[in-house]
């Protein structure tokens, strides 16, 4: 068991577990799996790509990609690192609004 006095991100509460705190403390950030239903997931994914295919275009967004200059390069949503600025798309940002988020 790691001593909290070592960890200096988060409090020593019962909202994470050790494990949790230390995994935080190494990486910057926490997983937890299935925190989210594959359901949500699935439709977020799903704007996600129409958001990167530029079927939908929420005010504000920003999407930002790698460009890659070659003959053969198709932009897809592998080729997005990521979207900024969601607020308006409603789909995707109900993701912010999630209780368990």
């Amino acid at each position: 068991r790691v001593s909290p006095l070592c960890l200096s991100y988060t409090l020593d509460n019962d909202v994470l577990t050790t494990e949790q705190r230390q995994f935080y403390e190494d990486n910057g950030y926490l997983l937890i799996k299935k925190l989210v239903s594959d359901e949500d997931i699935e439709r977020f994914r799903k704007e996600f790509v129409k958001i990167c295919n530029k079927e939908v275009n929420p005010p504000g967004v920003l999407i930002m990609r790698d460009e890659i200059r070659r003959p053969d390069f198709v932009q897809s949503e592998k080729t997005v690192n990521k979207v900024h600025d969601f607020r308006e798309d409603e789909e995707l940002f109900r993701y912010c609004t999630l209780p368990e988020v």
